[in-house]
Order: structure tokens, then C-alpha cells, then sequence
């Protein structure tokens, strides 16, 4: 009856994903929530490509595991991903899904998986991932993930003793995932000219050992708790880490990539910001594992420098418009993307990033804000900031706690009001920095259609 139930699910799987993807001509999670409905362990009966990786964490999953996708594709391999759908055992199962046989033998020689970190139990208690590569743990939307520890329980409790960890050796928080329990490699990045000797950010999730709890001693910082650690009571630190990152320009936005092998390869880590360096040494950490060669992977971290993120950088008439799209509710990610405000030149920022009313995502909290870091926006270069929403004098109130002149604040619930304004006060020569998060991508398209019809000049 099971193995009936699944044929079915499949075959209607099959048939909700065609529709949606030739008449809406949309990516979607539905196949998979159908699917899970008829067959509720649908994702255990998959017949499995030969090597399966899951990319998981609170921030980077999705910029790693498309790179990740076009490296393997451009080694000769054939890729399933869920990059069209959610993170979640329904988005899974709608990529598998369109991929696979009406017996469940998923059609490709590699399955690179986003793993919501919420869900380990319900995905790796389903299948068993060759290797699953965690980018980092942070605090993120306090309504959803609580604490990064109630997140590493998450992920730690259900991994496989036949799984290969792949772990960023600069966090002290995921680093000890799967600790005693399968075999792990880990990934850094070495000091940078921009590391520091304090954490200059607004929050540090890690300032005690997680062993002994005595103060933690950093060498440096590179962000937030990120960095090199080390405990002078107990002499915790993780293992070395057989792949690194040395050598970062910034003015050329390059790093050099080297493994246990002794290869090397200078790799572009384009404008998307720092934290893409160790996307990409994560990602190829993993095709190295994989036995990838390391001209394959260099050729194809190049291809893909300057799509991979959620960056874009575009001139719109005389007018530079650059978008960044922040995670939702999550602090780091918001603060990290703030920096590129620090860059030379002239900038406005508009901040699309919270809204009370879509209660969909938890909008209605706004605790994360005060974790974020504002200061970018103090910069003297940054000349106007933009804030809409109905949350708008919410995030007001944290830029001025943040020292950001209040002169500088341009504030419009009314998104409408927003897009006008931004488009009319543009400044040939200065760049316009837009902030988002996913709900605010129509405000997006609106304003850039409304300073394209500008010309990119001021009226």
C-alpha cells in the first residue's frame, strides 16, 4: 500500500510541478506539500543519487549551494537542487520530484540540497547525506530559531556517523557539530586587513568556551564571534582546518583558495561582501572532497563571481542602483550588508527591511533591530537614508540609537511615497544602495522602473 501511495504521489508531483511550471511559469514548493500529503515519507522511499550534499546554517545557504550546483554541473556531473523551491521537506521534494522516475530513482548523478536548520529532523532522519556543510550559526529571528544553541541541538541531534561534516573553522558555535559522531573536515579563513582585535560588531554569540566557560581569548575577529579562538583555561579550539582562504584584496575583491594537497587557485569573491569568501572556500572545500579538480572549480567560482548572492549592481540612465537583499529578520546579515556602505563614493540608502504588517514572516517583531549594526550609515559618504514601511519610525529609532543624524532620515510609510521620492531626488554620480528583504521586491521593481522612467536625473 505504501509503495502505491508513492507511485501516486509522484505522479501527481509530477503533474502539479508541470502546470505550475509551464502555466505559471513559477518554481514552487506545492508539488512537494501535495506529494507529502498523499505519501507523508515520501522522502524516505527516493532512490537517491550516488552523493547527496546538504548545505545547511543560519546564513549563505543559498548563494553556497548554487555555486556549489554549478561547480559539480560544470565537471561533467548532472545536478538535482532545490533552488526553485523551499528549504523545507516539501521544497525538497518538489525538486526531487521533477527528477525522478515513477519508481523514485531520482534521474542525476548529484543531489545538492538547501537545508532549512530547522529541519534536520525532518530530512536527515529520511535519507543520510554523504556530506553536509555548514556555513555558520548565528542568532537569528528570535519568533522562529530562538538561540543558536537551540539550533545546533537541532542539527546535531540527527546527523549520521556515515555523513562527512563540513564546518567552518573561524565559528566556535557550529564547529562543534557532530563532535564524537562522523567524521569532519573544517574551512577557514585566515586574518584579513580588515580583522580586528575586538569585535567591533553590535553582538558576539560566543565570549565563553563552550567546554569550561571561561572567557574566550580571540587572536582576531573577522565579525561578529567569527574569527581565531582560543581558551586559556582548558585549551579549546577547533581542529586545524585542512582548507583555507589567505590573502584577501579587497581593492580586487580576490582571495587565494588552498587545500591539504598543496593546490592553490586565486579565486574573485565579487562585491556580494566579505562573508562570500567563506561561501565559496566552503563550497569548494566540498568539490575537492568530491574529487573535483581544482581547475574545474576555479573556472567556475569565476563564471559565477558576479551572479552568485543576492547582489545587484546595475546602471539605471546616469544613475548607479545597487540592491541587496537581506535575510529576513536576521541581524548579521543585515549588518554584514551594511558595510558596503563603507565603501568610497557617495551613497543613499534606502532600508526596506521590516514591515508589521506581513505577519506571514513575523514582521511584527522587531527585536532583531536592535541587534543589527547601523553605524555604515553615520558614514559622512552616506548622504540621504530612505526608510518605508509601516515599522518605518521602529527603524528610525534604531538608526538614531545608532548615532545616525536624523537630518540624513527621509521616512514614508506609504511605499508609493517612497518610490517617488527616491526617484525624483536622484543625484547623477552618487549611488543609490537598496536594502530589502523578500516581501519589499515589488517596492524594489517599482523603484527602479520609476528612476528608469527619470532618466536617472532628478525631475
Amino acid at each position: 500500500m505504501g509503495k502505491l501511495r508513492f507511485i501516486l504521489a509522484i505522479a501527481v508531483g509530477k503533474f502539479s510541478a508541470f502546470i505550475l511550471g509551464r502555466v505559471f511559469k513559477r518554481g514552487t514548493n506545492t508539488p512537494g506539500i501535495i506529494m507529502l500529503k498523499i505519501c507523508p515519507d515520501a522522502l524516505a522511499r527516493f532512490k537517491m543519487p550516488e552523493t547527496t550534499v546538504c548545505v545547511t546554517g543560519t546564513n549563505g545557504k543559498t548563494g553556497t549551494s548554487n555555486l556549489l550546483t554549478h561547480i559539480i554541473r560544470k565537471s561533467g556531473k548532472t545536478v538535482v537542487n532545490n533552488s526553485k523551491g523551499s528549504n523545507m521537506a516539501p521544497g525538497l521534494a518538489s525538486a526531487l520530484v521533477t527528477q525522478c522516475s515513477l519508481s523514485g530513482r531520482v534521474k542525476a548523478d548529484v543531489a545538492v540540497l538547501e537545508v532549512d536548520e530547522r529541519s534536520s529532523q525532518f530530512i536527515y532522519t529520511k535519507f543520510v547525506p554523504d556530506y553536509i556543510l555548514c556555513t555558520n550559526l548565528f542568532r537569528d529571528s528570535i519568533m522562529r530559531n530562538g538561540h543558536s544553541g537551540f539550533i545546533f541541538d537541532k542539527i546535531n541531534d540527527y546527523l549520521n556517523e556515515k555523513t562527512t561534516l563540513v564546518l567552518n573553522g573561524n565559528d566556535g558555535i557550529s564547529g562543534l557539530l557532530g563532535e564524537g559522531v562522523c567524521k569532519r573536515v573544517f574551512f577557514s579563513v585566515d586574518r584579513t586587513s580588515r580583522s580586528t582585535q575586538e569585535c567591533e560588531d553590535t553582538v558576539c554569540d560566543l565570549s565563553a568556551c563552550p567546554k569550561c566557560s571561561h572567557p574566550l581569548e580571540y587572536e582576531f575577529y573577522h565579525y561578529n564571534h567569527i574569527g581565531s579562538f582560543r581558551c586559556p583555561e582548558c585549551g579549546f579550539k577547533l581542529p586545524e582546518s585542512s582548507y583555507r582562504a589567505s590573502d584577501v584584496d579587497f581593492d580586487a575583491d580576490t582571495f587565494v583558495f588552498s587545500g591539504p594537497a598543496g593546490e592553490s587557485a586565486v579565486l574573485p569573491f565579487g562585491k556580494n561582501g566579505f562573508f562570500n569568501v567563506f561561501n565559496i572556500t566552503g563550497a569548494c572545500a566540498v568539490c575537492r572532497l568530491m574529487g573535483i579538480d581544482i581547475e574545474t572549480v576555479s573556472e567556475s567560482v569565476e563564471d559565477l563571481s558576479a551572479k552568485t548572492g543576492r547582489f545587484d549592481e546595475r546602471l539605471i540612465g546616469s544613475a548607479k542602483v545597487t540592491s541587496m537583499l537581506s535575510k529576513n529578520q536576521n541581524p548579521i546579515s543585515c549588518s554584514q550588508s551594511l558595510k558596503y556602505l563603507n565603501g568610497e563614493g557617495e551613497k543613499d540608502a534606502v532600508l526596506l527591511i521590516t514591515d508589521s504588517n506581513d505577519k506571514a514572516h513575523g514582521h511584527e517583531d522587531i527585536s532583531w533591530l536592535y541587534d543589527t549594526d547601523f553605524k555604515p550609515l553615520s558614514g559622512e559618504n552616506v548622504k540621504r537614508v530612505y526608510i518605508g514601511g509601516s515599522r518605518c519610525w521602529d527603524l528610525a529609532n534604531c538608526l538614531e540609537i545608532n548615532s545616525v543624524p536624523t537630518e540624513k532620515l527621509r521616512i514614508f510609510e506609504d511605499y508609493d511615497e517612497l518610490a517617488s521620492a527616491v526617484s525624483g531626488e536622484i543625484c547623477p554620480g552618487r549611488e543609490t544602495v537598496i536594502y530589502f528583504e523578500l516581501y519589499a521586491t515589488r517596492v524594489v521593481s517599482k523603484i527602479k522602473a520609476q528612476i528608469e522612467k527619470t532618466g536617472g536625473k532628478a525631475q
